[in-house]
């Protein structure tokens, strides 16, 4: 199992799967925030996002997970994550901590402060992951519908 950066030519190893696979669950949870959008369409945004954010996947013979993230430089220096997707046939077998883990010696070397995410509140999932893997619960966003 190796980390390596994603590659234009990873969306045919199982990266675009992946990022539709992770679209769909956020899309059929909350279709008013994400909106239905095509495969094609989704491959573009993949396409966009790969020019804009550092990708990194988790792979044997095929991909198995990734994770985005860039550097933000405001008050503190912190590394963030945009996205984590695990293949629903690999979850809770420990290929999220490795790909966050990679993330927390990236953040040591940019000399970052902390590593911080988002997680919607109906993936109760991914946020049980995130806080047995270490994170704490920084603050809540609330909404209301106008």
């Amino acid at each position: 199992m190796k980390i390596r950066d994603a590659k234009k030519e990873d969306l045919s190893n199982n990266l675009l799967d992946l990022y539709i696979q992770g679209f769909r669950y956020h899309y059929n949870a909350r279709p008013d925030v994400f909106g239905n959008k095509t495969d094609e369409q989704l491959e573009n945004d993949l396409l966009n996002e790969l020019d804009k954010l550092n990708f990194l996947i988790l792979e044997d013979s095929t991909i198995k997970g990734y994770i985005a993230y860039h550097i933000k430089d405001k008050h503190d220096r912190i590394l963030w994550i945009d996205q984590l997707v695990i293949d629903e046939k690999y979850r809770k077998q420990g290929y999220g901590k490795k790909l966050v883990n990679k993330l927390k010696e990236i953040a040591k070397n940019e000399k970052c402060k902390r590593v911080e995410l988002n997680c919607w509140s109906f993936n109760q999932d991914a946020k049980k992951m995130y806080m047995h893997i270490g994170f704490i619960e920084q603050k809540t966003t609330l909404e209301i519908d106008i």
